[in-house]
This record gives structure tokens, sequence and C-alpha cells, in this order.
């Protein structure tokens, strides 16, 4: 009886994640950059288009391109989060499942992001239990140590193999905004989902060690 308790909170712990990394890639595809101009202004200058003429007099309609922004990478900070956490919440497959869907919803290499991911996650989840001892700056040191890591190894990559990317400085804001979000997305995952990081030794409520 008690394992089969044990077994459905996994479970759960895993829908949830499962469910979440869906939520996270679903709003991503979701076109937010056609916020209007008033909301932000525009980032480009404007396009003009030149309309009919009259009288010699030619009018011109003015459009703005949408605002241009970037947002942390919320998906990996979910999976570093709860594999560093609650590393039963987050079973390997299910990440690679994860992350092997975005690469084909965001037009990635297929499997290369998501290879990272898993080389990351599995070596969090291996010092998992050591990590509980340490403060919470050092944990957030050695999480941002594997992002960057990562990050620099799918830049080089991707160079290397002649792969068009984005501008260096937008990634290079995008990797400071995840950094700094990483305490946010901690705080989001306990105060909602109760993903904590549990003390040496502690045990559930059916008395299994976590």
């Amino acid at each position: 009886m008690a394992d089969n308790a044990l077994s459905r909170r996994r479970w759960a712990g895993r829908v949830t994640f499962a469910v979440l990394s869906l939520f996270i890639i679903f709003a991503h595809l979701i076109p937010l950059e056609t916020v209007p101009p008033s909301l932000g202004g525009s980032s480009l200058l404007p396009i003009e288009q030149r309309g009919a003429t009259q009288a010699a007099e030619v009018e011109i309609e003015v459009f703005h391109d949408p605002v241009r922004w970037i947002a942390p990478h919320f998906l990996l900070l979910l999976a570093v989060t709860w594999v560093t956490r609650r590393p039963s919440f987050a079973p390997v497959w299910v990440i690679a499942a994860v992350f092997l869907l975005a690469d084909f919803l965001f037009q990635r290499p297929p499997g290369l992001w998501a290879a990272l991911m898993v080389i990351l996650t599995e070596i969090l989840r291996s010092r998992s239990r050591s990590m509980r001892t340490l403060p919470f700056w050092l944990e957030w040191a050695t999480v941002a140590v594997g992002i960057v890591t990562i990050s620099v190894i799918y830049w080089v990559t991707l160079s290397v193999v002649l792969v068009p990317q984005g501008a260096l400085g937008l990634a290079l804001i995008q990797l400071t905004l995840t950094l700094l979000a990483y305490p946010l997305i901690v705080f989001v995952s306990y105060a909602l989902f109760g993903v904590s990081r549990p003390a040496p030794g502690e045990t559930d409520e059916l008395g299994h060690r976590i």
C-alpha cells in the first residue's frame, strides 16, 4: 500500500513536470511579437508603404515592426530546478522527450540541445544529494556553470557546422536573464508545486528516504 502511494506521488510529479513543460513550449509558440507598438515601441525603423496617388500627392502609410524582446529559457530552468530538488519528478526519459519535441517545434538541429540538456540534468541528478547541504548561492552557482557550459558548447557546435544563428547579443541577454531567473523558478516551484530541496536524511510521510 505504501509503495503504491509513493509510486502515485512520483507519477503525479512527473505528469505535472510534463504538463508544465508542454505549457512552456506552447507559450513560446504563441506569436507574442504581435504586440502593438503603443505598448513598447518599435525596435526597427518604420516601414513605409505607398498608397494611391492623387493629384501628384503620394499617400504614405507607416507601419511599425512588432516589439522585439527576449525571454529567459524557462523550459531549461524548470528542468534543472526539478532535477536538482526532486530528481524523481523529472526522469531522464521525460526530459529527453520534452527537449527533443522542443527541438523540432522550435526548428533547432534535432537532438543537439536535447542531448546537452540530458547530460546537464544527469550531472545535476548525480549531485543532487550532495547539493542539499550547500547554501543556495552555491547551488545557484553550480547550476549557472552548467547552463553556461552547455550554451557555449551549443553555440560553438552550430558555428563549426555553419548553421545560421541569431544575434550573439540577444543570445547573451537571454543567457543572463536565464541565470538571474533561477531563484524565481525555485520559489515558484516550491510555492505552487511543493518542489523543495530535502534536508539530509529527510523522509516522506511514508517513511521513505527522499
